[in-house]
């Protein structure tokens, strides 16, 4: 019996016989072959699982722009191809990593979206590595031995000589993930300096940002240096000796009181708005939390390790105290914009490290950690921040319109300075 052929298999084996051409992509060339389809309106790509790459045409395209077709699909056409490679990697692999003589588990998940290798430590303890699709295994392997210590600190593992079992699975929740991803930053640079008698080490950081060398002693006393990349190290230890006795006024010789260490415990006790609220810790299925008289109750997940149950317990901390203050700075912000003859400007609350609060164009910016402050304290930073919607600098004018709004602002200002360093999370 004769058999038939219809039209459109007629012409795909008659365009099977066109010559193979060659695609260069990420150090691979990919071999193509041109399909004649009249059903198509459009180039269409197709790649098969045996690495067949396939680019069907209505038969009336240019060469010129089949080449820019591919192009434009280059990222596309390397992932799917190299996928039916052998050396292609699988999208989910288990591996081993040994810390001391303990065995750690971990899960590597390769995919397309993942631009760099990314370390995770879940909830529960159980650690992921999201990872490109074509990362190998032993590039990977040697990212993560290089973070033993930082895995060993969040996984119950408090040292590399102390450990416990191992987790066995992979979380499912990713509210609270820790992450640590590759490239990594360099090491801090290591100095010190001496001061009547006293060795006060310091820290330095290279930095693209910087224009010239800064010093800065946090609320704990720790000495960082902040340096463009240009200055060598013999620069900035003269000016460290040159700088001895400030920084050993603001060190060891500081009667500031150092800022309270917080544990997120159960029972732990926060200042709040002049009073204080204890923190209460309740294990359940999900991260919440709700106000009860004096009591801030948090709930957190059952298979929390110690090091996400106080991630979670300090989130929710931050989470009630940007509510409390956004709902408390209202009325205030609108009583001194009406004073000022002004809209009331859009305010939002931030976790902030050097400012209470901040002016722009925008908005006005709270610090979250205001919270902690007595009310009145709150009210000051809110007639100082929206005065500078009349004033953007410090000038005398700008204290006018504090002391316009605040007589007594300079006694609150002084507060501020003198106790803020007690607030903090």
């Amino acid at each position: 019996m004769q058999s038939t052929l219809n039209a459109n298999t007629f012409i795909k084996k008659l365009s099977s016989f066109l010559p193979r051409l060659t695609f260069h992509v990420n150090g691979l060339d990919i071999p193509y072959t041109i399909v004649i389809n009249p059903r198509r309106s459009t180039l269409y790509l197709a790649i098969y699982p045996d690495g067949r790459l396939e680019v069907e045409t209505p038969g009336n395209v240019p060469a010129h722009e089949i080449i820019r077709f591919l192009h434009d699909e280059r990222e596309w056409i390397y992932r799917e191809y190299y996928r039916t490679l052998p050396e292609c990697p699988p999208e989910k692999e288990e591996q081993i990593l040994k810390i001391d003589d303990i065995e750690v588990p971990y899960l590597i998940s390769r995919g397309p979206r993942n631009k760099r290798i990314v370390l995770k430590i879940h909830g529960n303890g159980t650690i992921e590595v999201c990872a490109p699709f074509d990362a190998p295994t032993d590039r990977i392997s040697e990212f993560v031995d290089s973070k033993k210590e930082w895995i060993a600190q969040r996984t119950d593992l408090p040292s590399l000589d102390i450990g416990k079992k191992p987790v066995q699975e992979v979380a499912s929740r990713t509210e609270i993930t820790p992450a640590f991803s590759s490239p990594m930053p360099k090491e801090e640079e290591i100095g010190q300096v001496t001061c009547f008698g006293h060795i006060i080490p310091y820290m330095i950081r290279r930095s693209n940002k910087a224009k010239r060398v800064t010093i800065k002693v946090d609320q704990n006393r720790n000495v960082r240096v902040i340096s463009p990349r240009h200055v060598p190290a013999t620069e900035i230890s003269a000016l460290m000796d040159l700088k001895a006795n400030w920084i050993y006024s603001h060190t060891i010789a500081s009667k500031r009181s150092l800022p309270p260490e917080r544990r997120y415990q159960d029972g732990e006790v926060f200042p709040f708005m002049g009073r204080t609220i204890t923190i209460r810790i309740v294990r359940e299925d999900e991260t919440f939390w709700r106000f009860c008289g004096d009591e801030l109750i948090i709930s957190v997940p059952g298979d929390f390790i110690e090091y996400h149950t106080k991630s979670a317990v300090r989130q929710a901390v931050s989470l009630f105290y940007k509510s409390q203050l956004y709902v408390f700075s209202i009325p205030y912000f609108e009583h001194y914009a009406n004073q000022l003859q002004m809209p009331v400007p859009a305010i939002k609350i931030r976790d902030q490290k050097t400012k209470w609060g901040s002016c722009t164009p925008k908005n006005i910016i709270l610090n979250l950690r205001l919270c902690m402050a007595p009310k009145n304290i709150i009210e000051y930073v809110i007639a100082h921040e929206i005065a500078h919607k009349v004033n953007p600098d410090h000038s005398p004018a700008f204290w006018q319109t504090v002391e316009q709004l605040m007589p007594d602002y300079r006694e609150r200002r002084e507060y501020l300075k003198k106790h803020g360093h007690e607030w903090v999370l």
